[in-house]
């Protein structure tokens, strides 16, 4: 499980999260998404990675809240 280290909201259906992991952050290349899940046996989404920082050992997705699983993010 992965920590969500910091959240921005972009507008109400739009937010920004930052979350700490370390082997991603140095592995991902552009194009990479990584699937998300919320709950232990939660739909799985994909979410493109935005960014990271390898220093920091973070990746950060933007994600509009639309469905189910979005909303519980």
């Amino acid at each position: 499980m992965y920590t969500i280290v910091d959240k921005e909201i972009l507008s109400p259906t739009i937010n920004k999260y930052v979350i700490k992991a370390p082997f991603i952050a140095r592995k991902r290349k552009a194009g990479n998404f990584v699937m998300l899940r919320i709950e232990e046996n939660g739909e799985r989404i994909p979410i493109t990675i935005v960014g990271s920082d390898i220093v920091e050992g973070t990746i950060t997705i933007i994600v509009q809240s639309i469905g189910k699983t979005t909303k519980l993010l």
